[in-house]
């Protein structure tokens, strides 16, 4: 079995998906998108880090960070 993503560490500490959802006042569609995905929006990984102290790095999409690694060097 593979290690939990960041998303599903977040959606345990939520307590389930659907009170991820609600916390970050999303449907839970929304969530499973993500989940599907394997990335969060830059604003929803943002609300995820400050509500459950997970890193937003973790969260969004790889090519996002590549870019923002390229801008800050």
């Amino acid at each position: 079995m593979s290690e939990p993503t960041a998303l599903d560490r977040a959606a345990a500490m939520a307590g389930s998906w659907y009170k991820l959802a609600k916390k970050l006042g999303v449907t839970h569609q929304a969530v499973y998108e993500w989940k599907a995905a394997g990335y969060v929006p830059a604003n929803r990984a943002l609300q995820i880090e400050i509500a459950f102290g997970i890193s937003a790095r973790e969260l969004v999409r790889p090519e996002l960070l590549e870019i923002a690694d390229l801008l800050s060097s």
